[in-house]
């Protein structure tokens, strides 16, 4: 797990807490945020992204997820199971509901993630909406692409201002911690406006 020392840079812009615990303050996040999510393991990310994805959808948000660790098919299964009781394919249907993959997002789509993602949140402001992104980043890390996930954050604002979007990336603290040097941690957590780290909801990886 992530040490202390890494994280302690600013405290005041650290948060730790539960999965619930973390949605809220996800949810609570003013509109430009741009949000660094640390997650133990899969378990405690899917309760995380099923109590975040219910409360954004209730507040007549656009929720975009693009997972790593697990396939589309199994998000929206767990978006539908009793813990968040999402009817899915209604809300994909009506586009307040986005999910793709985040090798595609990152990697397969021609002219990248950002011009459709800015195209999502003016669609999104046109409906009166606003857009909300939880993104696995470790797509970079199966590609071997460390420099250039470190180059794409540090190319995004710290805040997206004048912009329909509240971004929150979101890494495994295992990636966080062994991948990335103390100074790359450092300047990732600077660079976004909070961190986030969500305690384990088991014992899993």
């Amino acid at each position: 797990m992530t040490s202390d020392k890494a994280l302690n840079i600013d405290g005041e812009n650290i948060f730790r807490g539960h999965a619930a615990e973390i949605s809220e303050e996800l949810r609570k996040s003013t509109t430009g945020a741009h949000v660094i999510v640390l997650y133990p393991d899969l378990l405690t990310l899917r309760d995380l992204y099923s109590f975040y994805v219910r409360s954004a959808l209730f507040d007549s948000q656009i929720v975009m997820i693009l997972p790593y660790l697990e396939t589309v098919d199994s998000v929206r299964r767990i978006l539908s199971e009793d813990g968040a009781n999402i009817d899915v394919r209604k809300h994909e249907k009506e586009q307040s509901l986005l999910i793709l993959d985040s090798l595609k997002g990152y990697f397969g789509l021609q002219e990248g993630l950002i011009p459709f993602l800015l195209q999502t949140a003016d669609f999104a402001k046109k409906l009166g909406k606003s857009l909300s992104v939880l993104s696995d980043m470790g797509s970079f890390f199966y590609y071997s692409k460390k420099d250039d996930l470190l180059q794409y954050e540090m190319s995004l604002p710290s805040r997206y201002e004048k912009m329909n979007l509240k971004g929150f990336c979101a890494y495994h603290m295992r990636d966080f911690d062994v991948r990335f040097s103390e100074k790359e941690r450092q300047d990732l957590i600077k660079h976004h406006g909070r961190t986030l780290i969500s305690l384990s909801s088991s014992n899993g990886n």
